[in-house]
């Protein structure tokens, strides 16, 4: 049941980040979107592994910027989406509770822009969580 609640809350905030980027898209009906692919953070809770936070990103590029600069940026932006997903694992992710995507989009968007400023929106296309192999 809470990974059905995790499920639908990424969903929410999918329709809630993906309306503004695909508004923020060119001209050509297309929308472009570079992928940042998969990420697995460690969900530490006072100083034990309690879970794995796992993720599929995206990202688009702002207005009047193209894809293919970001493209060149993947490595630089996938080095701060995990410094981005290793802080809010820490502070704000549990396998217990929904993880608020509305929240983690704002800390996922933050970093983008301090790493390139050409980045869009961050899109979560996939977020879970998963409890720690032999945790209650």
């Amino acid at each position: 049941m809470r990974r059905s609640a995790a499920r639908l809350t990424a969903a929410a905030a999918l329709l809630a980040v993906a309306a503004p980027a695909g508004a923020a898209g060119g001209g050509g009906g297309e929308a472009a979107v570079v992928p940042l692919g998969k990420f697995r953070v460690p969900i530490i809770d006072a100083g034990r592994l309690d879970g794995d936070l796992e993720l599929e990103l995206a990202i688009t590029p702002a207005d009047g910027v193209d894809a293919g600069v970001l493209g060149a940026a993947q490595p630089a932006l996938r080095a701060a989406m995990l410094s981005a997903l290793l802080d809010f694992a820490q502070l704000n992710a549990s396998p217990r509770i929904a993880v608020d995507a509305e929240a983690l989009a704002h800390a996922l968007d933050t970093a983008a822009h301090a790493a390139d400023p050409q980045a869009g929106h961050v899109l979560i296309l996939e977020v879970r969580t998963s409890p720690a192999r032999g945790a209650p």
